[in-house]
């Protein structure tokens, strides 16, 4: 009996496990029958389908499998690309109704839920935030609209009532439930609140960078990074997003110093750190500012190569290995790798023995029509700047000696050094990353990259710039052409 009771027992527990480890919603479309409705979920900046189901003839479906979701926030596509929100977090058995309309809005005030108390809190605060941003439209539309300071004043304190009832809805969710996915989702968004700078005693504030400064070292205060449900939402990559365009100085030790700070606090969360280090990684590896490239270098090495990145394929490893060692020895602020040439008159020079102040490193081929092009935008500049002691150094990187003696004859570049490697004994094509042309860069009288891969427009404007020479045209970003 004993036996029996103990293997009913056993299977009582089977029975139960496999209820809990499944999901079943079961969704009903009030107005919308004999479709095709889809549930799918955030991931970072993406959105990914999970599931399908058809309406019957009264509206109803069912998602169902016996695994169980990743807990975060997902949605229903209704036909005609209208959506409305679900929280997932441990309760999976449920239900939910909505009114299909074509207006977004009305569908998200009418969704109901019952058997998933995440959901029936989600749907009482979309509905608040509906009905208090409708409000908020129309004061902000008498604020822009109206002449009538009184009535301007007036929306102006109506705004202000909205933000505070608005912040106590937030705090009453946190407080009721701190551990619930919506608390965990509305922290993401949650602002900081800065204090009061410092002044001296005349009252005058003694650090106009403090707000700055504030904010951006309590930027992440409320963020869980340990709190994987984060990202599985449509908030946590936007406020990384944020915060390297609005608050890192976009220069690449400071970008990389930013990168090290923000990977330190997504260790406490293995998938977290997982998506925050290749967003990180695919955001200035594919980045077209110049410079960046030492950003992806640092990621390289210090995340992905050095055995952090465990998930990585190594097939993938291996190429990122590869473009590291191509990229890394013309990082903007290196010194140059020396280039040991032959001039057309059989001379042996090198790079390093050219004096200059700036020296102008052109990578070309007479056959390609970009070069051509190029070479012509870029030969007046040099004569313009050649008197204030900038030099050019134009390497031919094929090995038709008649084809290239002819170009310098045609576009008249006798006061370059026109230079060439036919047994590629000098490496320029590793050490400068040439595997495309046109490629200019530009050096300090040390050698020192100042820049790359830029046009003859961009060189210009950075000339201009080096000389103190009045220009038209603005260098604010400096974008890396590359071929």
């Amino acid at each position: 009996m004993s036996k029996v009771y103990s293997f009913l027992t056993l299977i009582s527990l089977l029975i139960s496990f496999n209820s809990y480890s499944q999901y079943n919603i079961k969704v009903h479309i009030d107005g919308l029958k004999d479709s095709t409705i889809y549930l799918g979920n955030y991931f970072g900046d993406k959105q990914y389908a999970k599931d399908t189901a058809k309406l019957d003839s009264k509206g109803n479906a069912v998602f169902s499998n016996k695994k169980m979701l990743d807990k975060g926030v997902y949605f229903i596509l209704l036909p005609g690309n209208i959506i409305f929100e679900l929280l997932i977090d441990k309760e999976q058995v449920f239900s939910v109704n909505a009114k299909y309309d074509t207006i977004p809005s009305n569908v998200a005030n009418s969704v109901s839920a019952k058997g998933n108390s995440d959901m029936v809190q989600y749907v009482e605060y979309q509905q608040f935030m509906n009905k208090k941003s409708e409000l908020a439209i129309d004061l902000r539309k008498r604020v822009n609209d109206s002449s009538d300071e009184a009535i301007k004043q007036n929306a102006k304190d109506s705004l202000q009532i909205l933000h505070e009832e608005v912040k106590a809805n937030w705090e009453r969710i946190h407080k009721e439930s701190p551990g619930s996915i919506l608390s965990a989702i509305l922290n993401v968004n949650k602002e900081v609140e800065i204090p009061e700078p410092p002044k001296d005693e005349n009252g005058k504030e003694t650090d106009d960078q403090f707000r700055y400064k504030y904010y951006k070292a309590h930027y992440f205060d409320y963020v869980d990074f340990s709190d994987d449900r984060i990202l599985r939402s449509q908030f946590y990559h936007p406020k990384i997003e944020r915060y390297f365009k609005q608050l890192v100085v976009p220069a690449p030790d400071s970008i990389i110093k930013e990168c090290a700070y923000v990977l330190k606090k997504a260790e406490a969360n293995e998938e977290i750190y997982q998506y925050t280090l290749s967003m990180l990684f695919n955001k200035y590896n594919s980045s077209k500012v110049m410079g960046m490239d030492k950003v992806f270098v640092f990621l390289a090495e210090n995340y992905y190569l050095n055995g952090q990145a465990e998930w990585a394929d190594s097939a993938w490893l291996s190429k990122v290995r590869k473009r590291v060692i191509d990229i890394k020895p013309n990082i903007i602020g290196n010194r140059a790798a020396d280039i040991k040439y032959y001039t057309n008159n059989n001379e042996y020079r090198s790079l390093y023995m050219i004096d200059a102040e700036y020296t102008i490193v052109f990578f070309y081929e007479p056959g390609c029509g970009h070069c051509k092009r190029t070479t012509g935008e870029l030969k007046p500049i040099t004569d313009k700047f050649w008197e204030k002691g900038v030099e050019v150094l134009a390497m031919y990187t094929q090995t038709e000696k008649e084809e290239w003696d002819k170009f310098i004859e045609e576009k008249d570049l006798h006061n370059w050094h026109n230079g060439w490697d036919p047994n590629h004994q000098s490496g320029f094509r590793q050490f400068y990353d040439v595997y495309a042309t046109p490629l200019i860069y530009l050096l300090d009288k040390d050698k020192n990259i100042v820049a790359k891969r830029i046009d003859p427009e961009t060189l210009e404007l950075i000339l201009n710039e080096k000389y103190g020479i009045e220009s038209d045209k603005k260098a604010e970003i400096i974008e890396e052409k590359a071929e």
